[in-house]
């Protein structure tokens, strides 16, 4: 990095999704442009066997997210797994701490057969100072056990990593799993079930997730496990595999759809009380007294004048708000309102007692909101043409269409080629025009999912005949990894039209996010032909990193640009992207420990987190220096002052009213655009009920 970064503060508490993870060895590729196609490779000992050996990350300079630590005894371990396509000698390379003043040998075997006995780790003079010792090891085709054994008592050296110039790496990833199920459903819990992957070397692990969101891991020879699930909430269960080299199954096996039923409970909750209003101008904001329940209240749903315009949502462990503030309301008119509480079986509460609240004479900040157009399939990138007309693309269609919001009047321009959808999130993702040029050039810069991976390429726009020539493709920057889901996605370029910037997901591997050489998991930044800025920190397109599944960028009036990510099952984020910046992920989500400590040097912390029940956020804008966060799962709208360097002021606007909330763009006028994106769990085209809306801002 180019600078320190501050450290991120540290929060006591481990993120949900590591919970029963079983220890598995992984391999992470770092040669190459995002992808496993090169012959070195690393091995980061946090992710290899250990025995009285701890990962930890107290003394700086490791790569990945921590090193082995070994104890004080002798027999000691670290043991990786690497794999080769073909038998022969190796050169292995450990890189390695010594901060005592004697030599902490290592006997190093193969496979169980000692092939280099007490191999000298001289001191380094210090434990934060990391040097390497290179040996020679004989390695059979396919999978082999590196075990670094402490043989004196003092034990080994802090290792942070094993490099081996394996003949072709392990570039192959494991196949799909196939035949997924789900058995034994309950109000509770689930077994979920599928056939082995195959693979050129071996399958180390299976990862299974719901939508997008990973539950657990478990060891490649299991093919069934049992986890909790949440009662009446729909969950698109998948699994993917993953080798010793990193290498994970794309397209992850096909998703198995389930409703776990409700748990027997005849008991509702309690009725909402004290329930008051105030109005500030156009917006009224309603709070109340929290109801009880003898299992939880999960939601309340709000009434005005008899039919409901949103919800204020929770879960099982974190009770939902109890206040909602209703925006965009006719000025001088008394609304009324009630509130009901919900518990998880679906038990409604009686009627709260209502309360009418009259408006003001003008709008104080989101005023109001018109739909320009409705569409079956997903609006995802957006950008607004010169003339002051949009253009949208579609995602699961993969088209793009020019709308007029003045008179509703669209046009499809036609779909873009060698696009392809992924079962989940891949697709048709950004659009970009370059702000300085578009006027002469005409180029519309587009993110998309291919056969064989994501990519940035542009196309002519025809500004006389309103088309795109779809044969004029260039390609920018490909080989950016794909998966299922996490995908990333959003273009944006810098106010002064130097620089392209694109957000990247992990392609579910975190793996990717902390590998400055893989163009996953991060911020790019590219010249607007392709090529790569010399300044850049790393030598290629990476800007920033760590990044899990970031779908958001915006530029302030100062230039400088915002970024809203993803998280798992504990927090989303807004970051304030500086160049080399490390995001921690997957060391930490949000400021929640992850597999190692937010509390060490160099990781960068978000400037506003967000529980992801109340998040799950894609797009984000900045008018008049005041952030707007759209949010899916959280069907919400975010407002917040940039104050500083500081996230201000945060309201909530449109909470269950419109939706899961996609994409949000500056409208000419001052105002905003503003899209939803419902049936975005899988790659079906034309199974949205979607629109597109104008609101206009105070």
């Amino acid at each position: 990095m180019s600078r320190t970064a501050p450290a991120r503060p540290r929060v006591g508490r481990w993120m949900a999704a590591a919970v029963a993870v079983a220890v598995v060895p992984v391999g992470v590729i770092v040669a190459g442009m995002g992808s496993a196609s090169a012959a070195a490779s690393v091995f980061e000992a946090e992710n290899a066997t250990l025995s009285q050996a701890v990962v930890a990350t107290n003394h700086p300079g490791f790569t990945g997210t921590g090193f082995a630590d070994y104890n004080n005894v002798a027999g000691s371990y670290v043991e990786f797994t690497v794999g080769t396509s073909t038998a022969g000698s190796f050169s292995v390379t450990f890189r390695y701490a010594n901060g005592s003043t004697a030599n902490r040998p290592l006997t190093i075997s193969v496979n169980g057969t000692a092939q280099r006995t007490n191999l000298a780790f001289n001191s380094t003079g210090s434990w934060n100072t990391w040097q390497t010792v290179t040996t020679t090891l004989n390695l059979a085709s396919g999978s082999n056990k590196i075990r670094a054994t402490a043989t004196g008592t003092a034990g080994g050296p802090n290792v942070d990593n094993l490099s081996a110039n394996v003949s072709g790496g392990d570039t192959q990833s494991p196949t799909a799993p196939t035949n997924p199920r789900a058995s034994n459903l309950t109000c509770s819990s689930v077994t979920f079930a599928w056939d082995a992957s195959t693979d050129n070397v071996g399958v180390v692990a299976y990862d299974v997730f719901h939508d997008g969101q990973l539950i657990k891991s478990v060891s490649g020879t299991t093919l069934s496990t049992s986890f909790n699930v949440v009662q009446n909430v729909p969950w698109g269960l998948y699994v993917q595999a993953r080798d010793a080299a990193g290498n994970v199954s794309q397209g992850s096996s096909p998703t198995v759809n389930i409703t776990p039923p409700a748990c027997p409970d005849p008991t509702p909750p309690t009725t909402p009380t004290n329930l008051k209003g105030t109005a500030s101008g156009t917006n009224i904001t309603l709070t109340w007294t929290a109801s009880t329940d003898n299992v939880a209240v999960i939601a309340y749903d709000i009434f005005r004048n008899g039919a409901q315009v949103g919800s204020v949502v929770g879960t099982m462990q974190t009770p939902p708000a109890t206040t909602f503030t209703d925006s965009a309301l006719a000025a001088n008119t008394t609304f009324t309102y009630t509130v009901q509480a919900r518990d998880p079986a679906g038990n409604k509460s009686a009627m709260s007692s209502s309360v009418s609240v009259k408006t003001g004479t003008g709008c104080a900040n989101v005023c109001a909101v018109t739909t320009l157009t409705s569409d079956t399939d997903i609006p995802w990138g957006l950008v607004t043409m010169p003339d002051g007309t949009i253009l949208y693309n579609r995602r699961d269609t993969h088209d793009i269409i020019h709308l007029n919001p003045k008179t509703g009047a669209k046009k499809n321009l036609g779909t873009f080629p060698n696009t392809q959808s992924t079962d989940g999130e891949g697709g048709l993702l950004g659009l970009e025009i370059n702000p300085k040029s578009f006027s002469t050039d005409h180029w519309l810069y587009v993110f998309r999912t291919t056969s064989s991976d994501n990519r940035i390429s542009r196309f002519k726009y025809n500004p006389t005949t309103d088309t795109v020539t779809m044969s004029s493709e260039q390609v920018l920057l490909s080989g950016i990894l794909k998966n299922k889901f996490h995908n990333g996605g959003r273009l944006r370029f810098s106010p002064d039209g130097q620089f392209l910037f694109a957000s990247t997901g992990d392609a579910q591997n975190g793996n990717n996010a902390q590998n400055k050489n893989s163009l996953n998991g991060k911020v790019l930044r590219i010249h607007p032909d392709g090529s790569i800025p010399s300044d850049n920190p790393f030598g290629n397109a990476v800007w920033s990193y760590g990044h899990r599944n970031p779908q958001g960028l915006a530029f302030d009036s100062q230039g400088r640009l915002w970024e809203q990510e993803f998280g798992n099952s504990v927090m989303d984020e807004t970051n304030l992207i500086q160049k080399g910046g490390n995001y921690g992920w997957p060391i930490c989500e949000g400021t929640a420990n992850g597999t190692g400590s937010c509390g060490q040097s160099g990781l960068i912390a978000p400037k506003h987190t967000y529980p992801v029940a109340q998040g799950s956020c894609s797009g984000i804008t900045i008018i008049r220096d005041v952030l707007y966060v759209a949010c899916e799962r959280g069907t919400r709208l975010y407002r917040e002052v940039i104050s500083g360097s500081s996230l201000t002021n945060v309201q909530q606007f449109f909470s269950g009213t419109f939706g899961r909330l996609r994409t949000v763009e500056p409208a000419p006028d001052g105002g905003m655009w503003m899209t939803n994106s419902s049936g975005d769990k899988d790659s079906t085209p034309n199974n949205s009920n979607d629109k597109v809306w104008h609101v206009q801002l105070g």
